[in-house]
């Protein structure tokens, strides 16, 4: 293998972003650690640092082992990332290159990590070596990728790497392509048949996840590699080809196994035999563009779920910054067809707050919510939180007073810019975003009609300046696995500290036991009515789920909200009647 040369920061670079470098040059990332400033508070949403960097990894006996980090100039917050395991002998960053990824990196704005052989090429056994990788992906400071669009490619021999952690590791990856399996020791499928996933009942075996098998020749046991995902992804059925693939198997559209809401059936498998197309930009588009990028690996269960995804534009939602006091924000709008159309105008508006570490542009794909805009006839907005060096791994969190002064510019242009009834703006949020929904809920409730968290409450009796004289009607979900709800955790009692504190505004004395109750399916419903009979706060628990706000969630949280509106005085009311206080 060429060696690449390792050049030190020079005091220009510890004064300056750092810019791109030589083909054959890589910056230690070391040096970067050592930076404080990873984020610019004026322009949060992209990197300080482009270019490529080395990366040195230790592994548990001490040895080191390298990967090679490329941001594109084009990167912004929480795009994709993919690892790609070089093949031994070549010049990692001129594969990259003549392979076609840079340059779709380059116009997309996604990152990757190059993974390459050690000294004496990729062994039999390179577990630790790429799980180290995918705990760097994880777990950075300087750089916050998409989680939920983490995918790997193998190469040569650096497939067999790659296909191995697919067996054991499947269910941290939206999709894997190993292009040069020939050779894989097939014996490997029989731990993922026999070890258990995340899931307790469910083998690896069982994990469904995108997979291209590329072989130069279909031997016995590429044969098994490829029987073995076929299984996995229940796509046992007669295969389609095309100019890339020449077999691909897809899940019969006609057949409904569960909630298509929260586990898409898009695990196909791609079979590719014979390899020299598999290293040309075209073969890496097809890869990248039609299939790897298609699907991510939402938050969901103990395994998370896979979802068809198309980008934000490809949705046709609009896309705004704007300049607040300093400070860069955006978020994204998403118009249904008729309201597009002028067919239906004057409609509510639905503004979701993501979790901690996340992005408007990323949750659209995840919540449901554009979904729900679209058969409901409602818009829907996709803000992004606040991103500075105070917060966790350099991520996006919400409530600060930046996005306080946010919001009031954030409604105000809906209204303004769209078919917006005012009276029906409604919010709600996802951990972090729970944070924003509750200082709403507190301070600004005369400017949205009713407000629904999920994941994560915040004590509103604590927050200065509370407004207790407005009503404002309010739900909180949550899931049975998610232990900051489970005995007595901080969001559980945050929660309890909540609902008494607004059952006390609306005079309802009765204790939880006595309320309206029902279960539907998976979920159960506690309904605190006002003396006029009007449920003006619901709390929801969802069985099964964990950290995780769903699609079918998402509906639920629909149903509550669209019941209220707020009139120009202040008046709020359920299903046209007003609601007074007690």
């Amino acid at each position: 293998m060429k060696k690449w040369l390792c050049s030190l920061l020079t005091l220009s670079l510890l004064a300056a972003p750092a810019s791109a470098l030589a083909a054959t040059e890589a910056t230690p990332i070391t040096e970067l650690d050592s930076l404080e400033v990873v984020v610019d508070p004026a322009n949060p949403l992209t990197s300080q640092y482009f270019g490529l960097y080395s990366v040195d990894l230790t592994m548990e006996d001490g040895t080191g082992r390298v990967v090679y980090q490329y941001i594109p100039d084009s990167w912004f917050y929480r795009q994709p990332e993919v690892a790609i395991a070089v093949p031994a002998g070549e010049d990692p960053f001129d594969f990259f290159t003549a392979t076609g990824w840079k340059a779709l990196m380059d116009e997309q704005g996604f990152a990757a990590l190059l993974m390459v052989a050690g000294d004496e090429g990729w062994q039999a056994d390179e577990s630790e070596y790429v799980y180290s990788v995918f705990d760097y992906m994880d777990g950075r400071t300087y750089l916050q990728t998409q989680d939920s669009a983490f995918y790997m490619v193998g190469y040569g021999d650096g497939a067999n790497a790659v296909m191995a952690h697919a067996v054991t590791n499947s269910e941290l990856f939206a999709g894997f392509a190993a292009l040069g399996i020939d050779d894989f020791d097939a014996a490997i499928l029989e731990q993922g048949r026999t070890e258990e996933s995340k899931a307790a009942g469910i083998m690896k075996s069982e994990v469904k996840v995108p997979m291209w098998i590329g072989v130069e020749e279909m031997t016995d046991s590429a044969a098994e590699v490829v029987a073995y995902w076929k299984d996995a992804n229940d796509v046992n059925v007669a295969p389609l080809s095309n100019a890339f693939a020449d077999e691909i198997y897809l899940f019969p559209t006609y057949m409904i196994l569960d909630n298509d809401l929260v586990d898409q059936h898009v695990a196909s498998v791609r079979v590719t035999v014979g390899l020299e197309e598999s290293l040309t930009p075209e073969f890496t588009d097809e890869l990248w563009n039609n299939f790897l990028r298609r699907v991510r690996r939402q938050d969901s269960a103990d395994i998370n779920s896979l979802r068809a995804f198309a980008t934000n534009d490809e949705l046709g939602m609009d896309h705004v910054t704007a300049d607040i006091d300093g400070i860069t924000r955006e978020f994204y709008v998403y118009v249904p067809t008729n309201v597009a159309s002028g067919y239906v105008q004057n409609v509510p508006a639905v503004i979701v707050f993501h979790g901690g570490g996340g992005s408007g542009e990323e949750f659209a794909n995840r919540c449901g919510w554009q979904r729900i805009a679209e058969e409901k006839e409602v818009i829907a907005v996709f803000p992004t939180g606040s991103r500075s060096n105070d917060s966790i791994k350099a991520g996006t969190t919400w409530g600060t007073d930046n996005d306080m002064a946010f919001f009031p510019y954030l409604r105000d242009y809906v209204i303004e810019n769209y078919s917006v009834d005012a009276s029906r703006i409604y919010v709600t949020g996802h951990s972090a975003g729970t944070f924003m929904t509750h200082r709403l809920v507190a301070l600004y409730p005369e400017l949205i009609a009713a407000a629904a968290s999920n994941d994560g409450v915040m004590d509103i009796t604590t927050i200065e300046g509370l407004k207790e004289d407005i009503v404002i009607p309010y739900k909180v979900n949550y899931g049975d696995k998610d232990g900051s709800f489970l005995n007595g955790g901080f969001s559980e009692v945050n929660m309890n500290a909540t609902i008494e504190s607004l059952k006390a505004r609306y005079g309802i004395t009765v204790s939880q036991d006595e309320t309206l109750s029902y279960v539907n399916g998976k979920i159960t419903h506690w309904i605190y009515a006002n003396s006029q009979g009007y449920p003006v706060i619901e709390k929801q628990e969802n069985r099964d789920q964990i950290h995780a706000y769903v699609p079918d969630v998402a509906y639920t949280m629909y149903d509550f909200l669209s019941c209220y509106s707020r009139g120009e005085d202040g008046t709020s009311y359920y299903m046209g009647q007003p609601i007074t206080l007690d």
